[in-house]
């Protein structure tokens, strides 16, 4: 029998490289916030049973951090649920919060947050293999 377990994160400190300023080039932290839910073992009595964490954990402190820079938290937003639905098939909605700690002297932190189902996710990758399909080259006839 299979039971809805949520896997949840609250405000893990990553250094990222994103931002639109010339100063967000270098990492800054950025926290982290997410839930991922889907149904598992109600009764797991293994840890390929459950919704294994560490993975996710291991993934945003460690090689997270060294991709390139990108100007839009909406595009980590992106990768990260992207990560969390590859991780596990049994993953169906994901919600992620990323929130920049020095956009605000007033404020603790600023950022955004999302909530994607699978079956949203898949539908906005189908789209955007779509778009990149079409912007490439015709072929030359020779």
């Amino acid at each position: 029998m299979n039971a809805s377990w949520t896997v949840r994160v609250e405000r893990l400190e990553v250094q990222l490289s994103v931002g639109v300023h010339a100063d967000e080039v270098a990492p800054q932290p950025v926290w982290v916030s997410l839930t991922a839910t889907g149904m598992a073992s109600a009764s797991p009595g293994s840890l390929d049973q459950c919704f294994d964490y560490e993975p996710l954990c291991r993934w945003m402190s460690d090689e997270w951090p060294c991709s390139p820079h990108t100007p839009l938290l909406e595009t980590r937003i992106n990768q990260l649920q992207a990560f969390l639905f590859g991780m596990d098939a049994r993953v169906q909605t994901v919600w992620v919060g990323l929130y920049k700690q020095r956009m605000s002297r007033n404020a603790v932190a600023v950022g955004i947050e999302r909530q994607t189902s699978r079956h949203e996710f898949d539908a906005q990758q189908r789209a955007a293999a779509a778009d990149l399909v079409k912007r490439l080259p015709e072929p030359s006839v020779a």
